[in-house]
């Protein structure tokens, strides 16, 4: 089962906007705030998703040109 990690563990892992938390299962993590949401760079499906995303912007980008 994934860990509920307290907000203050979750600001010390915080480097300004970037969370990146290697022992934390989470992909996103809810911050401090209005739709305050970012992705745990510290798991490896984060880099999926963010991949994934970039790969259907640049073929979009390629075929609309």
């Amino acid at each position: 089962m994934k860990r509920k990690y307290s907000d203050e563990e979750v600001q010390k892992h915080m480097l300004g906007r970037i969370y990146c938390n290697n022992d934390d299962r989470n992909i996103f993590v809810k911050r401090k705030g209005l739709f305050s949401w970012t992705m745990n760079l510290g798991n490896a499906w984060s880099w999926v998703i963010t991949g994934t995303l970039a790969l259907i912007i640049n073929v979009i980008v390629i075929f609309l040109l």
